[in-house]
């Protein structure tokens, strides 16, 4: 399978979305972003802690300043000046939550992949990776409650997180039921011929 230059990730927690980013990094010779790490950067500079609603209300903030798809555009701008002086062959932008950022990798001809998972198991491999992230310590209802909060936003606000809009307007569905990361890494190699 050829891979397009601009590669998005969208889909729900602990699904998998950084290890097939990280995999198309280090396979495929792809810079792989993740637009949370960049919110988390912003609310460290500004030292607020790295809580999901402090992400989403930054990353709603920069919406409403500057369009719906910023956080696509801003990564993909930045990742022209970057691609030839680093000798990169693409770019994977990770954490995609709005059809708009989806939108905007499509239309620089890129290609935007779900990823997700049954919801259980998710939480479950979120707690089992102890990153450390204020937002992965808490309980299963509320970790479900903030996500039913992102998949449909009681708004039609296009600035808003809208994950479910977001799954519609992807290309391409992984499901990540495997019991181990390294069975879904065997299977993204198959899959997508890396």
């Amino acid at each position: 399978m050829k891979l397009p230059r601009i590669i998005g990730i969208a889909g729900t927690n602990g699904a998998g979305k950084d290890t097939l980013g990280e995999l198309l990094a280090e396979r495929c010779n792809y810079k792989f972003v993740s637009v949370s790490d960049i919110l988390r950067e912003e609310l460290t500079r500004n030292d607020i802690p790295h809580e999901r609603e402090h992400m989403s209300n930054l990353s709603t903030e920069w919406a409403r300043e500057h369009g719906p798809g910023v956080l696509s555009m801003k990564t993909i701008e930045a990742y022209v000046e970057i691609e030839k002086a680093e000798g990169y062959n693409g770019l994977v932008i990770g954490s995609i939550r709005r059809p708009a950022e989806a939108h905007a990798v499509q239309d620089e001809g890129g290609v935007v992949l779900w990823v997700d998972a049954d919801q259980r198991t998710r939480y479950q491999r979120i707690q089992a990776n102890n990153r450390d992230r204020v937002t992965d310590r808490l309980s299963y209802e509320q970790w479900v409650a903030e996500e039913e909060r992102e998949m449909y936003p009681k708004t039609d606000d296009p600035t808003v997180l809208n994950m479910s809009a977001t799954k519609n307007a992807c290309d391409i569905t992984v499901m990540n039921d495997f019991a181990t990361q390294e069975e879904y890494r065997e299977y993204l190699i198959k899959e997508f011929e890396l």
